[in-house]
């Protein structure tokens, strides 16, 4: 049972002269609740609303009984899947920096550039995440709409003063799949060269184009990178950040050392070496995927949007009654009930999977 915390958090009633306290969080935390993705209710078997990738085959399994138990008993190193990554995308010693999982770059990437009294311009809606990094950083944060369409470059270069320390591009954005162009890079990187531009991709392995050589070709610009979606192996926590080194480093000084383990160090090593041909089929099925449910969705009346993710965002007014209805059939998309900016949008994750698809479309005919 977990202890139960105070209902008041100031002095509590004294004891003698000498008065007790309860202990409190730094103010930043305390009006940061914890993450807990809102889930359907009800058994559920095709889970749709966490943007997973197909997994990967068992065999890939084999590498850890190749290593042997000598693989978990020693602290881990990444060297070996950061020079395999240094290798793929052309960068120098020091380029690329491995962590646990996109989010974790993110985090790091926050904690090291952003401060009380610095400001970080962010489209939204976006990645739920960014929002609470940038609190626990203690940095302002100056949103900008981007509700649909291209990335809204020209709103973001107002919104830039001199205290902007940090823009956010996510591309293809979540939850919308809305995504930007290597020109509005450059025009970020031109008109704030004071600032570091941050280029989450995600999810560009579904995009129609990967802005990773442009955004490496900016003196300012560190791109973040994972094996959760595409790659499908979100249970190991593996993303990686790139970019110049000297950058890098205070990423690597913002996290914990040894932050990913040996065994998912290894897998994401060996399915990067193997796995290319299986992800670019994979791609394939959910970019045609897309584009088919897209299609079902607008002829419907839906407000559907030019996703270029590995998913579909709508919007309804009873976004949450056909989240509900999907569930009851074993369907799991994701509602926003606690974002008022979203309580009207689902995002559901294309499968990759005929058979998955065929059912996803028969249920969303019967809910309909």
């Amino acid at each position: 049972m977990r202890d139960a915390r105070p209902a008041n958090t100031p002095a509590g009633p004294a004891l003698g002269s000498t008065p007790l306290t309860v202990p409190t969080p730094a103010p930043r935390v305390a009006g940061c609740p914890p993450y807990a993705p809102p889930r359907p209710r009800g058994p559920i078997d095709l889970r749709l609303d966490g943007n997973e990738g197909a997994a990967p085959p068992a065999g890939l399994l084999d590498v850890l009984v190749a290593a042997g138990p000598e693989l978990l008993r020693r602290y881990p190193s990444v060297a070996s899947l950061e020079a395999a990554l240094c290798e793929r995308f052309r960068r120098p010693p020091g380029g690329v920096l491995v962590t646990a999982g996109a989010d974790d770059a993110l985090y790091r990437a926050c904690l090291a550039v952003l401060a009380p009294g610095r400001e970080i311009v962010l489209p939204l809606p976006t990645f739920e995440m960014l929002p609470r990094y940038v609190q626990l950083a203690g940095a302002t944060l100056r949103g900008v709409p981007w509700p649909n369409g291209r990335y809204p470059t020209d709103a973001v270069c107002a919104a830039v003063t001199p205290q902007t320390a940090m823009i956010v591009v996510v591309s293809p954005n979540n939850p919308t799949g809305c995504v930007a162009m290597s020109d509005d890079l450059r025009r970020l990187a031109d008109h704030a060269p004071h600032a570091v531009l941050l280029v989450d991709l995600a999810y560009v392995e579904f995009a129609d184009e990967d802005l990773t050589a442009a955004a490496l070709g900016l003196p300012n610009a560190i791109v973040t990178r994972t094996f959760s979606k595409a790659w499908g192996l979100a249970g190991l926590r593996v993303g990686y950040a790139l970019g110049p080194s000297w950058m890098l480093d205070w990423l690597r000084a913002a996290g914990n050392p040894y932050a990913v383990a040996s065994a998912s160090a290894a897998l994401a090593a060996a399915w990067l070496e193997r796995g290319a041909a299986a992800v670019a089929d994979f791609v394939a099925a959910v970019r045609s995927e897309r584009a088919e449910l897209a299609e079902r969705l607008r002829r419907r009346g839906l407000n559907v949007a030019e996703s270029q993710g590995n998913f579909v965002f709508v919007r309804t007014p009873q976004a949450l009654a056909v989240r509900d209805a999907l569930a009851a059939r074993g369907i799991a998309v994701r509602a926003f009930p606690d974002r008022p900016d979203l309580a009207d949008a689902l995002r559901i994750t294309c499968p990759g999977r005929p058979p998955a698809l065929a059912r996803l479309i028969a249920a969303l005919d019967e809910v309909l």
